[in-house]
């Protein structure tokens, strides 16, 4: 039966590709001559003083946070900043800033497209008799990265996690129509209802809402599909179809904190950060991420905002894991930015991070996830025709730019952040050769193409029903995968996260007086890793070559990868996960 894709047509892709949202580094838009703001009070003693006369001058609380001292407002008085700090009860007030899932312009590299003419019948390739776990484990080569960190040999003496356990996903929300997640949500929280400008509505005319009138599907569900995979890989249902997560018998929650553009609110995230934490879920798994001048008051004032909220989160024995950045920046003590960089596409504008601080992953307290890839390949000799493409299979030795590390497992992905602050370093994918798409990195592997057979060189998982952004593949009539759902195969630090909160929540399960003590928590998750020797070099400052794909050059450099290989202990903090604690009682 054909592999095909999803049935809603990509407008959410050409919009992207048609606007660019320079998030991170922008305050938000004005939507009806509105904007946003976050207020900070003196202190805790006057938040109600100063929500009362935030209200006074006609602004509205969009968002409400005493116990982190932060309010979320929207006002249409260009003069809002400057009056309202009048207020002997205000401290500050910042413009709300906006993290983004993804840079647009690294869209492709990382999620992929369309598989076009990549589609085959699945029945051409064969497969093994579905074996247990769930079927789509019997094909070879497909969910390396679930094995890669030992969670099958959990599964074979019980180990799948406790009911009990929540992980919440602060991310484009869950489809909670695909089968993989049926029975595995405990609550659904919509806090986009709480944009106010609406941020894919106002910067690109659609919000979730007219999606779903237009389609049907649920609007406090997925329309990105990103939320969809990263729930799928902690916790899929182990139902007898498709896959499961890393531990399908833990709890969900959907903390929505954007809608289908992938774009958040700082103040969005410190709510769904504040919400985890007064409801006790055990962890929060976040992908969502940006960089922040520390020099501008303002900035600075939104990073001690994260600060307070993930002190408030650990207190209550909330435990939050954040991507460490697909930048392939340096990163040290509290996420400022210790090398130059970004990744870079040959050809487009370069902006220098040095000096800026990630966030949230950065922010100290938060666990900061690095990616690792499957396996270097080696190039060839010769490439015959059709196989050099953007999802290329074969890479020619006489390109200028190779892989590093050839034919070794774990190596730090070509995209990952590295540096002093990562904690740990877990599977999030990588192209073929562990290389950009414009130096002919390689494939993603299945099903983008089915040259590898079932091998996959990104990582393998649910997305949503209803999807926009991430590709959607349907496998009908295969007898391995349900019909009419969507699964999909991608990269990034965003995919590293949720293997380590999966991996928490098992050390959760598994020992119960470890949970709501975050500290010990990432203690023992520690004594479960292995330290590979990593051969993936740094940005190079100096190679200004031509993409070997796109044939454009890199007239400021920071495009390739080169130099002295990073250390291991910078490409994967403590280790790489391993889940070895078979067994283990506790206390």
């Amino acid at each position: 039966m054909p592999i095909r894709m999803q049935r809603l047509p990509w407008l959410g892709r050409r919009i992207l590709a048609a606007v660019l949202v320079a998030g991170m580094l922008v305050p938000a838009a004005m939507a009806g001559n509105a904007k946003r703001y976050i207020v900070i009070p003196k202190s805790v003693t006057n938040y109600d003083a100063a929500r009362h006369d935030i209200r006074n001058l006609g602004a509205k609380v969009e968002i409400d946070l005493p116990q982190v001292n932060i309010l979320a407002v929207s006002s249409t008085d260009e003069n809002f900043p400057t009056v309202a700090l009048a207020s002997p009860n205000v401290q500050a007030v910042v413009p709300d800033r906006i993290k983004l899932l993804i840079r647009p312009e690294m869209r492709q590299d990382m999620f992929g497209a369309s598989p076009g003419k990549y589609a085959v019948p699945l029945s051409a390739i064969g497969y093994q008799k579905p074996v247990m776990p769930d079927p789509a484990f019997s094909l070879p080569g497909l969910m390396w990265n679930i094995y890669r960190i030992n969670a099958p040999a959990l599964w074979a003496v019980g180990d799948a996690g406790d009911p009990a356990v929540k992980v919440a996903v602060a991310d484009t929300g869950i489809d909670y129509t695909h089968i993989e997640m049926l029975g595995q949500l405990a609550s659904v929280v919509d806090l986009t209802t709480q944009e106010n400008p609406p941020l894919c509505k106002t910067y690109f005319g659609y919000s979730d809402a007219d999606w779903a009138a237009l389609y049907g599907g649920p609007v406090d569900g997925d329309w990105n599909g990103h939320g969809s995979w990263i729930a799928g890989n902690i916790a899929g249902a182990l139902n007898n179809t498709g896959i499961n997560g890393i531990a399908p018998k833990v709890k969900l929650v959907a903390l929505k904190i954007s809608q289908w553009c992938g774009s958040a609110y700082d103040s969005t995230i410190m709510a769904a950060f504040t919400y985890a934490a007064d409801h006790q879920y055990d962890i929060v798994s976040i992908s969502f991420g940006g960089y922040l001048d520390r020099t501008d008051p303002n900035q600075e004032a939104i990073y001690q905002g994260y600060i307070n909220v993930v002190n408030y989160a650990r207190s209550k024995g909330t435990l939050i894991v954040a991507s460490a950045g697909n930048e392939h920046l340096r990163i040290g003590a509290g996420g400022q930015v210790l090398s130059h960089g970004p990744l870079t596409t040959p050809g487009s504008t370069f902006a220098d991070y040095y000096g800026l601080w990630q966030n949230p992953g950065g922010v100290p307290g938060v666990v900061d996830v690095a990616a690792t890839g499957n396996v270097v390949n080696a190039t060839s000799t010769s490439c015959p025709g059709g196989t050099t493409g953007t999802s290329a299979t074969c890479k020619p030795h006489s390109d200028a730019h190779q892989p590093f590390g050839t034919g070794l497992l774990n190596q730090l992905s070509y995209y990952s952040n590295y540096g002093p602050r990562i904690d740990f370093a877990a599977p999030g994918g990588a192209r073929k050769f562990n290389l950009p798409v414009w130096d002919r990195g390689g494939t993603p592997g299945f099903p983008v193409t089915t040259a590898d057979n079932f091998n996959v060189f990104q990582t393998f998982s649910i997305t949503s029903n209803w999807a926009l952004e991430i590709p959607c593949y349907v496998f009908n009539g295969s007898g391995i995968f349900p019909d009419n759902n969507c699964y999909s195969t991608i990269q990034g630090t965003s995919m590293a996260t949720p293997h380590v909160a999966a991996a928490l929540a098992l050390v959760a399960s598994n020992v119960p007086a470890l949970r709501h003590k975050p500290q010990q928590l990432a203690k023992f998750l520690r004594l479960q890793t292995t330290l590979p020797y990593n051969y993936t070099p740094p940005l190079s400052a100096t190679d200004t070559s031509a993409g070997d794909l796109s044939g454009v050059a890199c007239t400021t450099g920071y495009c390739h990868l080169g130099g002295p290989a990073i250390p291991g202990y910078e490409a994967y903090g403590s280790g790489l996960v391993s889940l070895n604690f078979l067994g283990y009682a506790g206390d």
